[in-house]
C-alpha cells in the first residue's frame, strides 16, 4: 500500500545548519526505512518550507511510525494512503 507522508518542522528543530543533528534525525530516518520493509518510492523536500515529502509503500502505517522514530520529536507528519493517478483513471474510464 503506497502512503504519502509529509513532515514539517520549524525553523528552531530544522538540522539543514546542523549537520550532526541531520545525520542523527532525517540520516536515521532513512537509514530506518532502507533498513525496513518499507519502500522508499520517491524523497522530496522544500528546504525553506521546513518540509519533507515522502511516498513510501508498506503494509501499514505503524511500520513508517516505526522507520520515522528519529523525526518524530522535531516536527509533525500527515500520513495518507494514496493509489497511483493511472490506476484510478483506469478504474474510472474503464466503464466509458
Amino acid at each position: 500500500m503506497l502512503f504519502h507522508v509529509k513532515h514539517t518542522h520549524s525553523w528552531e528543530a530544522c538540522p539543514y545548519h546542523d549537520a550532526d543533528r541531520a545525520k542523527e534525525t532525517f540520516g536515521k530516518a532513512m537509514a530506518g526505512i532502507m533498513e525496513s520493509e518499507v519502500e522508499l518510492m520517491g524523497a522530496y523536500v522544500d528546504a525553506p518550507a521546513h518540509t519533507t515529502f515522502l511516498i513510501l509503500d508498506a503494509t501499514s502505517a505503524s511500520q513508517i511510525e516505526e522507520a520515522l522514530a528519529p523525526v518524530i520529536d522535531i516536527g509533525w507528519a500527515e500520513t495518507r494512503p494514496v493509489v497511483s493517478f493511472g490506476e484510478v483513471m483506469n478504474r474510472v474510464t474503464e466503464d466509458s
